[in-house]
């Protein structure tokens, strides 16, 4: 674990000059103070920046982890709503298939029933003649 203390006595932090601050390391850890001057519309600031090498490392580490956990699931969502998409499609061909497949049965039933009627009328004329 890093850390830096700074100390800085109050009467040498407001007579540093306006773009000039104060700077600490250690190790990974850092700090800096610096001081804004007064405006007729603002007053005073202090701005105190501290920073861990560390810990940004591991946010970047986190943001590209989410960044590819993002990616990864852009792609596995696309990837079902495809997969969703083509069962849908299957699925209405084989319903339209399924309604074929019943009026071609019925087609050929009755084709065949008209041609059974056709063929006792044929064999009962030449049973009378």
């Amino acid at each position: 674990m890093s850390s830096v203390t700074l100390t800085i006595a109050t009467d040498s932090l407001r007579s540093l000059p306006v773009g000039a601050s104060y700077f600490d390391r250690s190790g990974q850890a850092s700090v800096k103070v610096s001081r804004k001057a007064a405006t007729d519309t603002e007053p005073e600031y202090i701005y105190v920046y501290a920073s861990c090498d560390s810990l940004q490392l591991q946010c970047e580490r986190y943001e590209r982890q989410i960044r590819s956990l993002r990616s990864e699931y852009r792609d596995r969502l696309t990837e079902l709503h495809n997969r969703v998409y083509s069962a849908c499609s299957q699925h209405e061909e084989e319903v339209e298939e399924s309604h074929n497949a019943i009026g071609t049965a019925l087609k050929w039933y009755f084709y065949g029933l008209l041609s059974g009627i056709f063929a006792t009328i044929i064999i009962f004329i030449k049973l009378k003649k």
